[in-house]
């Protein structure tokens, strides 16, 4: 809570000087300011670098570990894959080597072995407290902040049976109200409540819409089944629906333009959907930057950072389900049926969801050619 305050304080402090002292070029107080800001984190952030350690494999660093105690590391699985020669290193800088003694596939973690390791135990806060717009950072071992954002989505599921989709593709210029309607999938709830290419989205459960990146958080945080209500602009008349959302077993067009601003802006984890449970930060890092824990403004580490799936999308599993998923023994590790298994797991479930997309297409015509033969 004294944090927050400092920060809080800082922040007018900020505000004031530049407003009290009508300067021009406020880059010295900024300057000023976020110094202030990182020194405030160390603080917080103080439990969180007793527990983590970078993992090498070939002289390069390919995660972060977060330690379980009695010489044991939890990572990213996927990270692992045909990596050999893997290695943390102490507080001394001596080089442990490490091994894989199990995985938890359905997290995509993975535990180490790394004898000579004495850390403590990491201690997991519920991150179920927390509101979007919460203050996050992720800790290295020196104590410091990788990156600093906000909780910018919820707790919410990746299991695409879990998810509710609504059907449409999006179009990602601004009209100035609302978010366009570029395209609607066939068979989807959009298409079942009649809404068109060209509509615009102007409300939904309530809340208006003001661009395409809040109008896909917004839906982003729906499940299936949920009915929320949507207002329309089509013809410069207001329409309401209420389409009642499925589980992912159609595909949504994807936004070019926003995959290739995440192709851009660097790499992307091979396994970054299929989890039962992540919370979303907008904090930027890297690939190379998964297992770091991350931290609110009380110290707590409230999960740990599992992939980085764009520019400003971080996903972080939640502290209260990595206990959960502790609470039975890791899967024994066999390379190869391991490596099938997490490419599974991954990806968002690309290939069920293909599958099942094929199926829908296939049954379609199926019943389009079965009221061509009626007709005849």
């Amino acid at each position: 809570m004294i944090m927050k305050v400092f920060l809080f304080l800082s922040f007018l402090t900020t505000s004031s000087l530049i407003a009290q002292l009508g300067l021009s070029n406020p880059q010295e107080v900024t300057d000023a300011q976020a110094r202030q800001i990182f020194v405030a984190l160390r603080a917080t952030g103080t439990s969180a670098k007793d527990v983590v350690y970078p993992i090498y494999s070939g002289g390069k660093r390919i995660s972060y570990g977060i330690s379980l105690g009695g010489g044991r590391l939890l990572t990213k699985a996927s990270e692992l894959r045909q990596k050999r020669g893997l290695y943390t290193a102490n507080r001394e800088q001596v080089a442990l080597n490490a091994g894989i003694s199990g995985v938890y596939a359905d997290h995509d973690l993975a535990v180490l072995e790394v004898p000579g390791l004495e850390a403590p135990t990491v201690e997991w806060a519920d991150a179920e407290d927390l509101s979007e717009g919460a203050f996050l950072s992720a800790i290295r071992p020196d104590g410091e902040a990788q990156a600093m954002g906000v909780l910018s989505v919820r707790e919410r599921s990746l299991k695409s049976t879990d998810q509710g989709f609504l059907g449409i593709e999006m179009d990602t210029l601004e009209t100035g109200k609302g978010v366009r309607v570029k395209n609607v999938v066939e068979g989807s709830a959009a298409a079942e409540v009649g809404i068109r290419q060209s509509d615009i989205i102007v409300k939904i459960a309530g809340q208006e819409v003001k661009g395409f990146y809040e109008l896909s958080t917004k839906l982003r945080r729906l499940k299936n089944g949920e009915q929320p209500k949507i207002e329309l602009l089509r013809n410069e008349e207001i329409l309401q629906v209420r389409p009642t959302l499925k589980g992912r077993e159609i595909l949504e067009g994807v936004s070019q333009r926003l995959e290739k601003m995440d192709q851009m802006s660097g790499g992307q984890s091979r396994v970054r959907g299929g989890f039962g449970n992540v919370i979303q930060s907008d904090m930027e890092l890297e690939v190379e930057d998964v297992g770091l824990p991350i931290v609110d403004l009380d110290g707590r580490i409230i999960g740990m950072v599992i992939a980085r799936a764009g520019r400003i999308s971080t996903l972080i599993l939640p502290g209260d389900d990595i206990i959960d998923a502790l609470k039975n023994p890791p899967a024994p590790f066999a390379r190869e049926e391991d490596n099938m298994l997490l490419d599974q797991q991954g990806q968002q479930g690309v290939r069920r969801d293909r599958m099942r997309h094929e199926l829908g297409l296939m049954r379609r015509m199926m019943e389009n050619l079965q009221r061509e033969l009626e007709r005849d």
